[in-house]
C-alpha cells in the first residue's frame, strides 16, 4: 500500500509526502482522528518510505524493504500494541532502548504505538525525554483515536496531524471498486459515519436483516406498541456485547425518525438516511404527527447518551423499558 492506494485524508497525504521530499520527517509525529480513517495505513506507508530502496517520497511496493514491511519481518519498523488493554511501562522502555540502536538494515528506525491511549501513566512520561529529543535515524509514531486522554506533555513533543472521517463518496466508490451494487454502497456510506475499515468489513445481507429488526422496532416506538421482550433480550447479555449491537439499533431508531421528519417537511429525498425506506416512511408520514416524531427522537438520542456514559447494562435496559411503557402511556 502507497499513498495513491489510501482513501481520503489527501490533506494529511500532502503534508507527509511534502516533509518525504524535504528530507523534514518529524521524528514524534501524533495521527490523531476517529477510527477507520487510515491512521494506521498511513504510519505503515511512512515507514515504508522513509526506507524504500527506489523512492524517496512513497512507498515503491517492489523493493526488498517495503515487500518485508508488508509482510511484517523488517527488523527496523516495530509496531507496540497494549497487554491486556494496556501499554505498559516495560514496553516502552523496549521501544526506548531500540529507538537510540542504529537501524539493522534500513536507513531509519520507526515506532509506532497503537493505539497511544493505551499507554498508562508511568508509560508515557517515560516517553517524553525521547519524543522531544530523538535520534535523528529513529521515528516515533503515536496513533490514537482519542487524543484528549493522551497526556499534553505528550502532546506538545510531537508533530499532531489530525485526520477527518472519510467522505461518502470516498466510500461509495471504494464500496463500488470491490462489487458492491451502487446503491447499496450509498446506504451503507451513510451508516459507517466516515469508518472505511467499518464499511468495507460489513456484510450488506447482515446489515439488511437489521435495518428491517430495527424498521420493525421504530414501528412499535412510533406507535406506542410494547417492545419490552425486545429490550430484555438485550438485558441478559454482557455490556460489550449488549452494546455493539445496541448501539447501531439505536443509531439507526435516530435516522429513520430524521428520515420521517424530513418527509413531512417536504425535504429532498436525497438528504434520506435510509433511501431505501423512503415508501414505507411515506406511508407512515401520512398519519403521524411531526411532534410524535421529534418526542421520539428526542428520547432515543437521550439513550445513546446514556449508553455513552458507561452505565451498568441492565440498569440501563431497564431504564428505556420504563421509558417505553410510561410513553405508552401518554
Amino acid at each position: 500500500m502507497s499513498f495513491s492506494d489510501i482513501t481520503g485524508n489527501g490533506r494529511i497525504k500532502k503534508i507527509l509526502v511534502k516533509a518525504l521530499q524535504r528530507g523534514r520527517m518529524p521524528n514524534s509525529l501524533l495521527f490523531s482522528g476517529p477510527q477507520g480513517v487510515g491512521k494506521i495505513d498511513m504510519a505503515y506507508v511512512v515507514a515504508k518510505a522513509l526506507n524504500c530502496l527506489d523512492r524517496e517520497d512513497d512507498a515503491c511496493e517492489t523493493c526488498s524493504s517495503c515487500v518485508a514491511i508488508n509482510k511484517g519481518v523488517f527488523p527496523d519498523v516495530m509496531r507496540l500494541a497494549p497487554v491486556k488493554s494496556v501499554l505498559k511501562i516495560d514496553q516502552m522502555r523496549i521501544l526506548k532502548e531500540a529507538a537510540y540502536l542504529k537501524p539493522m538494515i534500513g536507513r531509519k528506525r520507526v515506532f509506532i504505538v497503537d493505539p497511544a491511549e493505551a499507554m498508562s501513566r508511568e508509560a508515557s512520561n517515560s516517553l517524553l525525554k525521547i519524543l522531544e529529543e530523538p535520534p535523528l535515524f529513529s521515528h516515533i509514531i503515536l496513533i490514537t483515536s482519542n487524543p484528549f486522554v493522551i497526556l499534553p506533555t505528550v502532546k506538545s513533543r510531537c508533530q499532531f496531524l489530525s485526520f477527518s472521517p472519510v467522505s461518502r463518496d470516498d466510500i461509495v466508490r471504494c464500496l463500488i471498486e470491490h462489487d458492491l451494487a451502487e446503491e447499496k454502497a450509498r446506504i451503507l456510506s451513510l451508516l459507517v459515519r466516515g469508518n472505511l475499515k467499518q464499511a468495507m468489513n460489513m456484510d450488506w445481507e447482515e446489515v439488511r436483516s437489521q435495518r428491517e429488526k430495527t424498521w420493525q422496532l421504530f414501528l412499535t416506538f412510533l406507535h406506542r406498541e410494547p417492545q419490552a421482550s425486545f429490550f430484555k433480550e438485550f438485558s441478559a447479555r454482557s455490556r460489550d456485547a449488549a452494546e455493539e449491537e445496541m448501539r447501531p439499533t439505536l443509531e439507526l431508531l435516530a435516522s429513520f425518525s430524521r428520515d420521517l421528519i424530513l418527509i413531512k417537511e417536504n425535504a429532498d429525498p436525497g438528504l434520506l438516511f435510509n433511501p431505501d425506506f423512503e415508501s414505507p416512511l411515506r406511508d407512515e408520514a401520512a398519519s403521524i404527527r411531526t411532534g410524535q416524531v421529534l418526542a421520539l427522537l428526542d428520547r432515543v438520542e437521550e439513550w445513546l447518551l446514556t449508553l455513552q456514559r458507561n452505565m451498568n447494562i441492565k440498569l440501563f435496559m431497564s431504564s428505556i423499558i420504563v421509558d417505553a411503557m410510561e410513553s405508552h402511556n401518554v
